[in-house]
């Protein structure tokens, strides 16, 4: 009996785990620009979805690297893009080839992932690998 129960639970644990690691990477959200808008000195990196994101109390998250960054909206209330403001400083300061990930959620364990190791690459939350990043990503139109 403990021999089944022990199997039954190592059996969910593998589905589980499977899940959360596989589920978030399903190209239903994905990376759509990064955009300078010189009079505010802001970099907007928008990201969209063809679903709908999630409108509650809880935020979305966005990392890149071993920073994050939470202010964002969605342009005309429509809930499938989100755009998240960054200072020019704040993009200058992104390290080269940072994973770019968006969390549904703020988790503190989150915040002290580098981003830029692959020590521990598993994220709380519902969560989605959006790349890496590239000061090339920005477009200066």
């Amino acid at each position: 009996m403990k021999t089944q129960l022990k199997k039954l639970f190592t059996t969910l644990c593998f589905f589980v785990l499977t899940a959360t690691a596989f589920g978030q990477i399903d190209g239903s959200v994905q990376l759509n620009s990064f955009q300078l808008d010189k009079e505010k000195n802001t970099v907007q990196v928008s990201i969209k979805t063809t679903d709908s994101f999630i409108a509650g109390a809880n935020r979305y998250v966005l990392h890149i690297g071993s920073r994050y960054f939470q202010l964002s909206n969605h342009p005309d209330g429509r809930l499938d893009e989100i755009v998240f403001f960054l200072t020019l400083e704040e993009f200058n300061n992104l390290t080269n080839d940072g994973k770019i990930v968006l969390v549904y959620g703020y988790y503190y364990e989150n915040t002290l992932k580098d981003n830029e190791s692959e020590q521990n690459p598993n994220y709380y939350g519902k969560h989605w690998i959006l790349g890496n990043f590239s000061p090339s990503l920005l477009k200066t139109n």
